[in-house]
């Protein structure tokens, strides 16, 4: 699992940093003469799915490979909101014998930056982080902590670039904090947008 996890993160960040490298580079080529716009359109629906990986997970938890999709609108050039399920199949890592997979339920806003050719982004939300803990073989008198459904809310930020006038490259960077039993950790996801205008 271990060698899974860092494959895909390997992988995650790879793609991350085609997206900003060829946008950095971009922009320090674009003339001047035009003012930084965001790529984001305004009255335009975005729907991304992704591929992540987490870390930093609390407890002394491992990390994990996660999907997950995110709905957005853009209300104007600067200002969108977006939906979004992810899911970290298990947060444990190398334990055979139990099994931790995190899904993650959130509304966000979505504050876009005027900067030409690509568009970096902050985000803030709120939902429910619902934890499965599943045992293969228990012990006959352990103790295992029970599933658990608890508020929790993100915070974090990314970069968008646009590839063709239907989709986009994404990578996207959060922190998840819950409130009660249920681990806190980084995400990191890479994904394609599909741009869905009118």
């Amino acid at each position: 699992m271990r060698s899974s996890v860092q494959f895909v993160s390997g992988f995650v960040v790879g793609v991350a940093l085609i997206g900003i490298c060829p946008a950095a580079a971009w922009a320090q080529a674009a003339p001047p003469a035009q003012t930084a716009q965001s790529v984001a359109e305004p009255n335009t629906l975005t729907v991304t799915p992704f591929l992540s990986t987490s870390f930093g997970v609390s407890q002394d938890l491992g990390g994990s490979l996660g999907i997950g999709v995110a709905v957005g609108y853009d209300l104007t050039r600067n200002i969108g909101f977006e939906g979004e399920i992810g899911h970290a199949f298990d947060v444990l890592g190398d334990d055979d014998n139990l099994d931790w997979p995190v899904t993650n339920y959130s509304a966000n806003g979505v504050y876009h930056f005027d900067v030409s050719r690509f568009t970096p982004y902050a985000t803030f939300g709120i939902g429910v982080e619902h934890v499965t803990r599943s045992v293969k073989n228990p012990e006959p008198f352990a103790l295992y902590p029970a599933s658990s459904t608890e508020v929790a809310y993100n915070f974090g930020g990314g970069v968008k670039y646009p590839v063709s006038e239907r989709f986009l490259v994404r990578a996207d960077l959060r922190r998840f904090q819950s409130t009660d039993l249920s681990p806190d950790f980084w995400r990191l996801y890479a994904g394609v947008t599909l741009w869905i205008k009118r």
